[in-house]
């Protein structure tokens, strides 16, 4: 699919000034215009789709685009933001990307050919310099990023220091005497293990290899299988690290199916605080995320870009999140 930036490559411009050629902006010459046009069309690139009056109303609604809705964080994510949003007068459409990078620019695109009035732009991606570089300038539309990654430059990005989360509930466990710690989790959370995996060595705490366990598989049966898998084995951990909430609670069901006990005989922590983490028969300790505090700073941002087309200081916040101790976790037995 032909970009303005392979436009702009070709006339040697900004790609801000492709788009306003093709918006027949008075501020782009004639002769420049004239050359971009020429360009855009022998490459086949569709002008009329680009040609949105930026002088024209924008809508009251917002872009939100977000890995899943699957997922009791995202929904709790997702839920929060729309309560902000309401509260603030918006209405909002969400967009499921399914962690598909070509679903992200997809939509970043069609949100701004529908002239929205701002997008909030949620992702896991490795890549988002990439994805988002020129969505800006080409649609003029205030873009708000919710991120794993904290290194996106000319873009307002609201981002949680997950790499501390995983440090604190691993040196919990530590804390508590524990040294035979297993990890549970699965495709997408191969960055927690890297932590996982640097903390027990920080530490000096030798890793058994058969407590280290990921699947192909998500959410509760994700973890009801692989803590199946490592009680098969003679040796059993102490304590175990789940790689979100949802793993953690299929864990708990088959330690108990095993007649064990939680945290007498395994202790075991999650990422993530969802809803029914402090109601299950043994409320899960796990790692919260500041989800509404991060659904507050990011429609903030948005909204004083979107009232304010002037503002143009760019925002990176990093939010910490915090340890809740509750009743799966205690020290080992002597």
């Amino acid at each position: 699919m032909v970009k303005l930036k392979d436009i702009a490559d070709l006339a040697g411009v900004s790609i801000s000034t492709v788009s306003k050629a093709l918006k027949d902006s008075n501020e782009i010459n004639k002769e420049t215009k004239a050359k971009i046009i020429r360009i855009a069309k022998e490459l086949n690139y569709d002008i009329k789709g680009q040609s949105i009056n930026q002088s024209a109303h924008k809508t009251g609604s917002i872009g939100v685009i977000c890995p899943e809705i699957n997922s009791n964080y995202y929904t709790q994510l997702v839920s929060s933001i729309g309560a902000q949003l309401t509260k603030k007068g918006y209405s909002y459409t969400i967009a499921v990307s399914d962690f598909d990078q070509n679903k992200e620019e997809q939509y970043l695109t069609l949100f701004g050919r529908q002239n929205m009035a701002g997008i909030l732009f949620i992702t896991e991606s490795s890549n988002i310099q990439n994805i988002v570089d020129g969505i800006k300038d080409i649609w003029y539309t205030p873009l708000v990023l919710i991120a794993s990654e904290n290194n996106v430059n000319n873009y307002d990005c609201i981002h949680i220091d997950d790499n501390y989360g995983v440090v604190m509930a691993i040196e919990h466990l530590i804390q508590l005497g524990h040294r035979k710690i297993a990890y549970i989790g699965d495709y997408l959370t191969e960055s927690r293990l890297k932590v996982y995996l640097k903390v027990m060595s920080d530490y000096g705490i030798p890793v058994n290899k058969s407590f280290i366990r990921s699947s192909d598989l998500r959410f509760e049966k994700c973890g009801y299988q692989l803590m199946q898998s490592i009680l098969e084995n003679d040796e059993k951990p102490t304590a175990v690290f789940a790689a979100y909430d949802d793993i953690a609670i299929g864990a708990m069901r088959a330690i108990y199916e095993k007649n064990l006990s939680i945290p007498k005989d395994i202790s075991i922590i999650g990422i993530d605080d969802v809803v029914v983490t402090p109601y299950l028969y043994n409320a899960l300790t796990t790692i919260s995320n500041p989800i509404r505090e991060m659904a507050m700073v990011s429609i903030s941002i948005l909204s004083r870009k979107i009232r304010d087309k002037n503002f143009t200081v760019v925002q990176n916040v990093v939010l910490k999140p915090s340890l809740i101790i509750r009743e799966t976790t205690a020290k080992i037995k002597a």
